[in-house]
């Protein structure tokens, strides 16, 4: 099975020291691979050359960090989400009060300004009375704000969370994703039989539990 993939988006897929293509879409594509018995061949694409090349054979399915598109339904066909980027609710690791949403009223939340986050804060605001917005720059100054007691609570795509979590820690994710942006193997329409065997892949691997180890394994 040949896998595309932009090996430039760590910790999905980047090239190591050893010049090894590494990640968790290497990880997760290689479980599939021994899960339908076939050998894994990864081919290295820029993002924007994926569908394309997809479309013209160089490999049989894309797993890179890939969000759902509806408006590809026709062009591609997608498996089950294997991993939801949408915003997140972060806070404190020593925070006890905040779990959910509704534990906003009247704290400071801090957003990156003109984000989805800064969206789903504002939405919030219409419904949640006292909560206050705080907007930063980009992901990393929110939660760095929030680490350091600018504000009482954060809303980051998932992805800049659990990165700053390994890296510099102090904070956790909290609650259910506030949005949806599901990562999702794409394949030509004419696989059915081939998106049909990485579905049932996914679907072992999310009730054993290796999906949620290799997660674990790239956002420890």
């Amino acid at each position: 099975m040949r896998v595309g993939m932009d090996a430039s988006w760590p910790p999905f897929e980047f090239v190591d020291d050893d010049g090894q293509i590494v990640g968790l879409d290497v990880d997760l594509a290689l479980a599939i691979g021994q899960r339908l018995g076939v050998e894994v061949e990864l081919v290295n694409v820029g993002f924007d050359s994926l569908y394309d090349a997809l479309y013209a054979g160089r490999f049989d399915a894309i797993i890179s960090a890939l969000p759902y598109d509806p408006l590809l339904l026709g062009d591609v066909a997608y498996s089950i989400s294997y991993f939801n980027a949408g915003q997140v609710l972060v806070v404190r690791d020593d925070e006890t009060g905040i779990n959910e949403t509704d534990d906003l009223s009247g704290k400071r939340v801090g957003v990156e300004w003109g984000s989805e986050g800064d969206v789903v804060g504002r939405r919030l605001q219409e419904r949640v009375e006292g909560l206050s917005l705080q907007t930063y720059i980009a992901p990393q100054d929110v939660l760095r704000a929030l680490k350091g007691g600018g504000v009482e609570a954060a809303i980051v795509d998932a992805v800049s969370a659990y990165q700053f979590i390994v890296a510099e820690g102090g904070v956790q994710v909290v609650g259910d994703p506030l949005t949806d942006e599901l990562y999702v193997v794409a394949v030509r329409l004419d696989s059915p039989l081939l998106l049909r065997a990485i579905n049932e892949a996914l679907v072992e691997m999310r009730e054993v539990g290796t999906l949620e180890r290799i997660q674990a394994k790239w956002f420890r």
